[in-house]
Parts: structure tokens; sequence; C-alpha cells
């Protein structure tokens, strides 16, 4: 070997670790971005938590945040939207889009209350169950037509479904307008229906649906004092409950996620959401699916719209522009969990994730004394700030 060729080798030896670590840094960056477009969700939700922690020991002087009595109130406010969200979450994963949740969660909501008024012909026996917890489950002035009223504002809600899906799949016509019209046309029925009033509960349903697992409450024990920066925060975790209502809203997503990712037919409908024209050349029926989409989807909501009313309100607001913030806020549970866990793909957990961001953070500002109008600016923020996060990471993925 000459003297020039053990040159060359002797630099070509220098420049190869050089070279790597340069071809190094933007697959670290790479990785950097797409660990925290899965994970910054989270990291933030703990962030968030924290800082509400400190904020509530050091502006109010006291811990209202971290407390037994507040985790419950965000449990219980949380229900509603994670059952509406987790609906809304299969449509999307078909790419399609759904802007008549909210019109659904009033129409349930709606039925359910006018036929359980007790004033019609479904008076049967009282169902033999009593006292299971907070209030009174199947105890008395429990009649069976609260059964048929139940029954009766799902069937709505399915009919919205069914309208929606047969639009949109059969007919070939936008999701956005196709929900949208049906929406107007769900608020046009209410209006005539009930004038626009709110519709009372009676008292023996709502002191059920308001009431908590067995009626269990944290012990007085369940406290404790930690220091940070040489200063003891408290924090109570007595008075913790299990509301009923948020039970009812895991169930759900429980079930949701068995049929998305246990199934065949939640295999199918990602593979639709994916690749619609592949899975149609793969003997799958893109129709149908869409169609089952967007029946659950509607389905879940009048559910939603019942446990709101029996187990928050304890009356059924027949105004569907009462409850439009549902719309923003189940949207943004769905987007903020597409991007937790997975690259811009929308899932259960991850919607799951995406409510609890939100009822943390408008609990945390509730808390502070914010106003209202500034938690409205924080929904619409975080809106975009999913959207966002949700381009960089289909970004890092195609790159990848």
């Amino acid at each position: 070997m000459t003297t020039t060729e053990m040159a060359i080798d002797a630099h070509a030896v220098d420049a190869a670790p050089a070279g790597r670590r340069a071809a190094d840094q933007p697959d670290r960056g790479q990785r950097a971005l797409a660990i925290t477009s899965r994970y910054g969700t989270l990291i933030f939700l703990g962030v968030l938590m924290l800082l509400f922690t400190v904020l509530s020991e050091v502006v109010l002087g006291e811990q209202r945040f971290l407390t037994g009595a507040n985790l419950s109130l965000v449990l219980r406010q949380s229900a509603v939207l994670a059952i509406l969200a987790g609906g809304l979450t299969l449509v999307l994963i078909l790419g399609e889009f759904d802007l008549s949740v909210a019109a659904t969660l009033t129409l349930g909501g709606a039925m359910f209350a006018q036929f359980a008024q007790g004033d019609y012909v479904f008076t049967w026996p009282t169902i033999p169950f009593t006292d299971i917890g907070g209030g009174a489950i199947f105890g008395a002035g429990w009649q069976a037509n609260v059964l048929f009223a139940f029954v009766a504002a799902i069937g709505f809600g399915l009919l919205v479904g069914v309208l929606n899906g047969v639009i949109v799949s059969y007919f070939g016509v936008t999701a956005f307008i196709a929900t949208l019209g049906i929406a107007g046309i769900v608020e046009g029925y209410l209006i005539r229906l009930t004038d626009g009033r709110s519709v009372q509960l009676p008292k023996n349903i709502t002191d059920t649906a308001q009431g908590t697992l067995l009626g269990w409450k944290a012990p007085d024990s369940w406290s404790w004092g930690p220091s940070l920066f040489g200063r003891t925060f408290q924090i109570d975790f007595s008075g913790l409950s299990l509301p009923l209502i948020s039970l009812a809203a895991a169930v759900v997503l429980a079930l949701l996620w068995l049929v998305l990712n246990h199934t065949e037919a939640g295999r199918r409908m990602d593979a639709v959401g994916g690749n619609p024209e592949a899975s149609r050349l793969a003997g799958i029926n893109v129709k149908r699916y869409r169609l089952a989409a967007f029946v659950i989807c509607a389905s879940v909501g009048a559910f939603a719209g019942i446990v709101l009313a029996a187990g928050r309100t304890g009356s059924a607001v027949t105004l569907v522009g009462n409850q439009s913030s549902y719309l923003l806020q189940a949207f943004t549970a769905c987007f903020l969990g597409a991007v937790t866990l997975k690259e811009g793909e929308f899932h259960i957990i991850g919607t799951i994730v995406g409510v609890a961001l939100m009822t943390v953070t408008f609990s945390g500002l509730i808390i502070l004394g914010v106003p209202g109008y500034a938690q409205t600016i924080a929904n619409g923020a975080i809106l975009v700030a999913a959207l966002t996060f949700a381009g960089l990471a289909r970004k890092a993925a195609t790159r990848t």
C-alpha cells in the first residue's frame, strides 16, 4: 500500500464517526418529535395537575384542586363528554364527521324525560330491587315505564344514526352537510315537541342517577401533607366517591374499546378508515361499516343525553343550542386523543386522555376563579394545539 493510499484510508476512518454523528442528528430529532407527539398529551396532563395543585395552594391559600371532593366532581363532569366523544371516535376512525352529536345528545335526554314522566300507559308494577348505593335503584316509585323511556330515547338516537349513515354512505352526501342538516331537523322537532322548555325528571330517577357506587366515600384518614419547596401542602382525599354515571361511562368506553380492538368488525372499521378503496377490493362492505359507525355514534350520543339529564342536571334541556358546547368539546377530546400514544390515529384510549385533559383544565380554571369566556378560549386553544400536533405527528410518521 502506498503512502497516498494509507493517508486516504486514515482520513476515511477519521471522517466516519463524524458522518455517523451528522446522520444521527436528524434521527434523534425525529425520535424526539415522535416521542413528544405520542406522550406529549400525557406529559401536559401531569404538568397541568401539578400546576393547578400548586396554584391552588399559593393563590387561594388552601388546597381545593387535589381533593377527594374535587376529583369526584371531575369524574362526574367528565362522564357525559367521555361517552359522547367515545361514540364520535368511531365515526372519525372511518374518516367521517358527525356534526349532529350535540343534537342527538339533546334528543336522547329530552325523549327520556318525556317518557319517564309516568303519565303514559306504561305504569307496570315496581321492579323489586332496592338500595344499591347513593339512591334507591329500582326502589319505590321506579316504574317499568322508565325502562321504556330508556329504550325509546336510545331508539330515537338510533334513528338519527340510520339517517346520517344512509345519507352519507348510500347517497354519497358529504358527512359535514348531511349531519349538519339532520341536526337542524332534530332541533326543529324538539322545539315543536316541547316549545323549547326544559323537561323535569322525576326525583327518584335523579336521586338514583346522581348517586355513588354503594354509597362509598373515602374516609377522613385519606389525607396527608407533603412538603415542597419548604411549604407543606395539605392534600385531602377524604370524601372521594365513585359516581354511578362515571361507572356508566367506563362501561361504554370499555365496550367500544373491545369492539374496536378485539373483534373482526372493529378491525374492518379500522381498515375502512385507513384505505376505503383497498378495503372494498378486499371484499369489505364499506357502506355497511360506515352506516354502523354512524348508528353506534348516535345511539351512544343519545345515552350521553340520558346521563346528562338524569345524572347531572335533573332535567332535559330541549334547545340544541344550549348543548352546542359539547360538540366542540367532543371533537377536541378526539383530536387530542389522535396525538396520544399513536401518531395521528383516533382511538378510544387517546380519547379518554383527551377528555381527562379538558376536564382537568376546566376544573382548575374554575377553582382559580377564571371567567367563563376564558374557559371557552382555552377550549378553542386546546383544539388548535391538538390539530397542530396531529399534523406534526403525521409528518414525523412519513419521514421515518
